[in-house]
């Protein structure tokens, strides 16, 4: 279950489930679901623990392209006004790899390879899409929704522990993920 907590302070909640037909009224009564395409909100799961990595990694952060200095700079102004990323000090970094998308905006990505060489790897449960195809098509409802998640990385709370390994710098000031 994600929730969104908009510009007023209310509270959306979405899951997976079928939408029948009175459903897609209320669905689409839904003010300003797609208007910021930044607004990212946690996901209201248990918070996930990442191994602990065998040693600390510290990565300078690269040259970033001058066009993407001042979206990246507001994305994650938004990203701390959502509580998605608080400032911290950390004896890890990683550095911000801007990346520039087809519609000409800018993506926030951290490159997190070298943490990745130290950390125990994960064996995650991959579902079968298959399987939650049939479970869908045997469900009664005539109609169903889906949602694109933008920014799904961002929406995964990490426990406390864990954060900072997650470090990257940003204009001189240290965050980690939430």
């Amino acid at each position: 279950m994600v929730i969104y907590k908009d510009s007023k302070g209310l509270r959306w909640a979405f899951g997976i489930a079928a939408v029948e037909a009175e459903g897609i009224k209320k669905l689409n009564s839904l003010p300003g679901l797609s208007e910021n395409p930044s607004a990212v909100g946690l996901l209201e799961v248990e918070e996930q623990r990442v191994p602990v990595a065998t040693s600390t990694v510290h990565r300078r952060q690269y040259r970033t392209n001058r066009d993407a200095v001042i979206p990246i700079h507001k994305m994650i102004r938004e990203l701390e006004t959502q509580e998605v990323v608080s400032k911290t000090h950390s004896p890890f970094n990683s550095p911000i790899w801007p990346v520039h998308k087809s519609d000409r905006e800018w993506r926030l990505t951290v490159d997190y390879c070298a943490l990745n060489e130290v950390t125990p790897p994960l064996s995650a449960a991959v579902p079968d899409m298959l399987e939650l195809q049939y479970e869908l098509e045997s469900k009664a409802a005539k109609w169903y929704a889906t949602i694109d998640i933008a920014n799904a990385f961002f929406s995964i709370p990490l426990a406390a522990e864990c954060r900072p390994q997650f470090a990257f710098t940003w204009r001189g000031v240290q965050y980690t993920w939430n």
